[in-house]
């Protein structure tokens, strides 16, 4: 592979790590919309189901900014490698 492909695949990784952002983007939006209406509808339950269930809703926020994080990270990890490559 020559260093041109290698920084068109570098390139081509960071594009697709923008678009898996902006797609668990998205899903945190709907996520935030469903844990909402989960709340209300749950609301002063005594059911251990339905708060464990949401319980698991409200963690999803947290999962997703880990993963965002880690994709920012990855995009950083290679642009450096990018920029060593000249």
């Amino acid at each position: 592979m020559s260093i041109h492909e290698l920084k068109r695949t570098i390139h081509n990784g960071n594009q697709a790590a923008h678009q898996a952002k902006r797609t668990l983007e998205q899903a945190a939006s709907a996520a935030g919309s469903i844990t909402e209406l989960a709340q209300l509808t749950i609301h002063d339950s005594q059911d251990c189901d339905a708060e464990k269930a949401l319980k698991l809703l409200l963690g999803i926020d947290e999962e997703i900014d880990h993963a965002v994080r880690r994709i920012d990270a990855a995009v950083a990890h290679a642009n450096a490698y990018l920029t060593s490559l000249g």
